[in-house]
């Protein structure tokens, strides 16, 4: 059997990355939404809200039924700035990335904007910033709005 080359590896890793949620319906929430949109997050993705306050920002970490972490990142003004996910199952993001999926869409279309290595995928837009990767039972990412994202806060701490 032949195996596959790692340029063709990271093509299949981010078409399903980015692929996996195109039969869903439009975002309704998300990145760049207000406190709000985490609500109806929680409710599209059936999962648990525990909530923390960091120096500077709030996280608000949902736990899908599957086991899967997704958090949203908010700004003091109550805008969410960030969401990262790790887990067994990639959440809908179209539902936690609100219009940014969009944004990551036609950047994964573009290949100057788009970075595939090794089940990894790193998209860089003026607009919007995504690392994403796994294999099967665990994927991980995080997307984060530059222009959102408060002064006082590493992008370190994004995971």
């Amino acid at each position: 059997m032949k195996s596959l080359s790692a340029a063709t590896a990271a093509a299949l890793v981010c078409a399903g990355l980015l692929c996996s949620t195109l039969a869903v319906t439009p975002a309704r929430a998300g990145l760049g939404g207000r406190a709000a949109s985490v609500q109806a997050d929680l409710m599209h993705l059936k999962g648990q809200l525990r909530r923390r306050l960091a120096p500077g920002y709030q996280v608000d970490e949902i736990t899908t039924p599957e086991g899967t972490v997704v958090k949203e990142f908010l700004s003091p003004a109550g805008v969410v700035f960030a969401v990262s996910w790790r887990g067994p199952v990639i959440p809908d993001l179209a539902q936690i990335m609100g219009s940014s999926y969009f944004t990551m869409l036609k950047a994964a279309e573009t290949r100057e904007r788009a970075s595939l290595g090794h089940n990894h995928v790193q998209l860089r837009t003026p607009q919007l910033i995504v690392h994403a990767g796994g294999h099967m039972r665990f994927f991980f990412g995080v997307a984060y709005v530059p222009s959102l994202v408060p002064a006082d806060v590493s992008l370190s701490n994004l995971h």
